[in-house]
């Protein structure tokens, strides 16, 4: 295990039903709406409980609890009726992948086409980018000139001049230790920092995408590389309310914190850009804080604009940059010429959505992101299709989009549906049916500046609500000559007057939800996603074995939008060729059980495959089903057959789960 691993693990021991390294001693609670301060802190009294944070713009606090009693003081919070949740204090680790340097020059920034927009714009000193990381060697030569000063703060003076609630924050704030240096002992917010906005034109080292911007040292992880919620979560506060209008996170988990998804939409809505990694897994499976709505997530490439081997990708990364042999600044003055990683990816986007703020003052979020991810160029894989939503960004080509000198959205596309088929007219009374909620319909290009319709056996229907990546209808029929057709309706997205996709929806009992993303780990290959497995209709999703004898899938079912499941009932449709003899195993993750990868997954089905012809397994679990789904409504599966024969294939024509 390496020495980072061993330091986490012994500083925070497995807690409950913890779901992943977590702080022994620290809580983090959200107060219900309305509920009393002054009771709240008498029950804090009552429980042992400190206040360490209070995070009044999103009604989370940041509690310090004896240790001894961390699972049992959690669970009395959780009970009360004062708070609407209490959570564990997980940590992140870092999207750090190291590389030989070997790369002599940038090519990174000609990739994205930076120095075509500096032929017109290089940023500006009002933007400020904060780097939400190890910390910021502030005395960097190479930085130092970029290096944001707070005006409101006398350095050393112990007090906090400004009333912002932290003190003599100049250069920003050390929110993993508590004090006013954000200083970078591991390197890795260092190393971001210089591709964001190394200083240019000072005749040494590198330069950022942004090189006239500022940055900003939010350090919120501990030295040993690990990101706690409780500084997570006030580091993203502090960011919104100082008015920083772009943070840079390159780190990754898998588990979602409804009090960092909270800080993060509260960032959005402050004027806040928010860009993470999207994680070095090679995973179709979501990884936060990237796979939030209010966050672009940033897959890496290579420099023959390739994906790399060690990406993340599916339908909730949303854009690529390179991310090997990159050149930029380290700890101690230094340089590197092999930093890599979707750490390295992140920056990139980071520093050109601080370009794009500065060469349109007063820009808004929506608008930046929207020219960032509309003129990024489509990035391909042989094995996976097109493996982000928007592509490899393109510096010049954003700028000129956002100043008018060029227009237009990126063009339809649809990627999944959620739910896939189910109960549809059953009337309950004056809340319509049975809780049932709408068809969310998720894609890109399908924002209001678009004319999208969605068609239900050739009628329209009404949006129930419209954003960039997904609208959302009610499956029931909305004429009475609709009704009288058949319950099965074939929904068609069309884009500007243009088919985009289609999907089939079929009545029945429950909810059934499908695959949104499907991919092969390793070497094995998969053709094939959510148009041919989401129902049984022939089409088939195709799965080849990998070199150490294993036929791997993983499958990321998203936007499950429901509340206390009660059973769920697998249907899982497909036959094999020259696979006699093999097993199949399909396991579900267990997110009560810890943080992916660090905790289990659950069988449930193993099959010996004696026969090539096609097969219907068929699961019922009743038995707390809900532990498979996380908050974001997203279950991570997996299907391994074992030890067929190399020319083995695995050919999947449905793969279903029915929500109850």
């Amino acid at each position: 295990m390496p020495l980072v691993h061993a330091f986490v693990l012994s500083l925070c021991s497995f807690q409950g039903s913890a779901h992943g390294p977590v702080h022994p001693g620290r809580l983090l609670v959200k107060l219900r709406e309305g509920s009393s301060a002054a009771e709240a802190l008498r029950f804090h009294e009552a429980s042992g409980a400190k206040v360490l944070r209070d995070l009044p713009q999103i009604r989370w606090q940041v509690l310090e609890v004896p240790q001894e009693m961390l699972a049992e003081i959690r669970e009395s919070y959780s009970r009360h009726p004062l708070f609407e949740r209490a959570d564990l204090d997980r940590s992140r680790p870092l999207a750090y992948t190291p590389n030989d340097p070997y790369w002599p020059y940038m090519w990174h920034m000609t990739n994205i086409k930076a120095d075509q927009a500096w032929d017109t714009d290089k940023g500006g000193s009002s933007v400020q980018v904060a780097i939400m990381d190890t910390g910021l060697e502030v005395t960097h030569p190479d930085l130092v000139a970029n290096v944001w000063t707070n005006a409101g703060e006398i350095a050393g003076n112990g007090l906090d001049d400004d009333v912002n609630g932290y003190v003599d924050d100049v250069n920003g704030y050390d929110f993993a230790y508590l004090d006013s240096n954000p200083d970078d002992v591991y390197g890795h917010g260092t190393a971001c920092a210089g591709l964001v906005a190394a200083v240019q034109d000072n005749s040494i080292g590198v330069t950022g995408v942004a090189p006239l911007c500022q940055l900003v040292g939010v350090k919120a992880s501990i030295d040993s590389g690990y990101f706690y919620d409780s500084a997570n979560v006030p580091a993203l506060i502090y960011c919104a309310d100082m008015g920083f209008e772009v943070i840079s996170m390159s780190f990754f988990s898998d588990f979602v914190t409804p009090a960092e998804r909270d800080a993060i939409d509260y960032c959005w809505k402050n004027g806040v850009v928010p860009v993470a990694a999207a994680g070095n897994a090679t995973s179709v499976l979501p990884y936060y804080p990237g796979a939030y709505e209010n966050v672009i997530s940033v897959a890496a490439i290579d420099g023959s604009n390739l994906r790399t081997w060690f990406t993340n990708f599916g339908s909730w990364v949303d854009a690529a940059a390179p991310g090997l042999s990159l050149s930029t600044t380290t700890i101690y003055g230094g340089y590197t010429t092999g930093f890599a990683g979707t750490s390295g990816a992140c920056p990139h986007v980071s520093g050109l959505a601080a370009l794009l703020f500065s060469a349109v003052p007063g820009s808004t979020p929506f608008k930046v992101r929207r020219s960032l991810e509309d003129t990024a160029i489509p990035v391909v894989d042989a094995a996976v299709g097109e493996y982000t939503n928007y592509g490899r960004i393109d510096c010049k080509a954003a700028i000129d989009r956002l100043k008018g000198s060029t227009s237009g959205p990126k063009p339809g596309r649809f990627l999944f549906a959620s739910p896939i088929a189910g109960l549809v007219d059953v009337d309950v009374g004056t809340r319509g049916r049975r809780g049932q909620p709408p068809i969310l319909i998720y894609g890109v290009g399908l924002e209001k500046q678009n004319d999208v319709r969605i068609l239900r056996n050739g009628f329209s229907q009404p949006l129930l609500s419209q954003t960039r990546n997904w609208v959302k209808v009610d499956p029931a029929p909305h004429s009475r000559k609709a009704r009288l057709l058949s319950s099965t309706a074939l929904f068609e997205i069309e884009v500007n007057q243009q088919i985009v996709g289609s999907f089939t929806w079929e009545q029945g009992d429950g909810l059934w939800y499908a695959p949104s993303d499907v991919g092969a780990t390793y070497d094995g290959t998969v053709v094939g996603g959510f148009d041919e497995i989401y129902r049984q209709d022939g089409s088939v999703l195709a799965a080849t074995r990998r070199s150490d004898g294993l036929i791997h899938l993983q499958l990321a079912v998203r936007k499950i939008l429901w509340s206390n499941v009660r059973r769920m009932d697998i249907e899982f449709v497909r036959s094999y060729e020259n696979s006699i003899g093999a097993t199949e195993y399909v396991d579900f993750y267990d997110w009560d059980s810890y943080s992916y990868p660090y905790g289990s997954f659950i069988n449930v089905s193993t099959r010996a495959i004696t026969s090539d012809a096609s097969e219907t397994v068929a699961v019922s679990l009743t038995d707390n089903p809900g532990k498979f789904i996380d908050d974001e409504g997203t279950m991570y599966i997996q299907i391994t057959t074992a030890w067929p024969p190399s020319d083995a294939r695995l050919l999947a024509d449905s793969f279903r789960i029915r929500v109850e």
